[in-house]
């Protein structure tokens, strides 16, 4: 049995959540031998994890139909006809047999959300018997009802933060209760080391129990993605000497990715001759 695992935020717009999802996501398909299905944003159609995975051309647009994505699983969800194997046939590879892209929704976010309230657990279950890892963009805040349905369902939650202390006093002294019992990573997205706010010095000021994983904003990253090149940036640049430029920021998705690995207990080897 796989996981599903929801990368969050609990503000909108301030920690790269999306980015941090991008990144991990394609290097885990770049590394890891794992069988990985990536679910963007559902809710619509050409987001921001979909144009950062796909260059535009017309042939890797024949995929976003009526007939592919989550409107084509929800319709076998709803008849009673979805079985585990047959999600990838409605799914973009992007990396064969390690990494595929499930489309969002051509409806908008109030229909697809009562149409898929009943319905979501199903999709994730079947997600999860057929793929080692689901990884879901879960937006941020929880006024959505789908963001709640899908941390509701989460079996591990990454929690996108920076180096806002507005933001981190208000998360870690007033936890919301939700979050309790739910394994849970910390990341600083958009990173900057020059601040005062490290995440070592973070662990200790909250008395986190666990490491918080930095990731810095690379700028070469965000180019790259505007443009449908994230996984190209990522296979180019894995292995840049200390020196290089993207060096840290290849180190640190490198470390969240490992701890995801880590937590879902799933140790398999690098691709290229490395272990975890």
């Amino acid at each position: 049995m796989g996981h599903n695992i929801v990368f969050w935020s609990p503000v909108p717009g301030q920690t790269g959540n999306t980015t941090n999802l991008i990144a991990v996501a394609a290097l885990l398909g770049l590394e890891y031998s794992s069988r990985i299905v990536l679910f963007g944003h559902l809710q619509s159609r050409r987001a921001a994890v979909e144009q950062a995975l796909i260059k535009r051309r017309s042939e890797d647009m024949l995929a976003f139909t009526a007939d592919s994505g989550i409107d084509a699983l929800a319709r076998l969800a709803q008849n009673g006809k979805l079985s585990p194997e047959m999600i990838r046939d409605y799914t973009l590879p992007l990396l064969q047999e390690r990494l595929d892209l499930l489309p969002g929704s051509n409806k908008a976010d109030k229909a697809l959300i009562m149409g898929m309230k009943d319905m979501l657990a199903t999709l994730l279950d079947s997600a999860k018997r057929y793929y080692d890892l689901t990884l879901i963009d879960g937006g941020s805040g929880v006024g959505s009802g789908w963001t709640q349905l899908l941390l509701q369902n989460a079996d591990l939650v990454i929690v996108s933060l920076n180096q806002n202390r507005f933001v981190l006093e208000r998360f870690f002294r007033h936890r919301e209760d939700w979050l309790k019992g739910k394994k849970l990573l910390f990341v600083l997205g958009q990173y900057d080391r020059d601040s005062a706010l490290t995440a070592k010095n973070m662990v200790r000021k909250y008395r986190v129990k666990m490491p918080i994983y930095p990731v810095p904003h690379q700028a070469g990253f965000m180019d790259a993605a505007q443009e449908g090149r994230a996984i190209d940036f990522l296979f180019r640049n894995r292995n840049v000497p200390r020196d290089h430029a993207h060096h840290a920021f290849m180190q640190c998705v490198r470390a969240l990715a490992q701890a995801i690995i880590e937590q879902a207990e799933l140790n398999k080897p690098f691709f290229g001759g490395k272990g975890v």
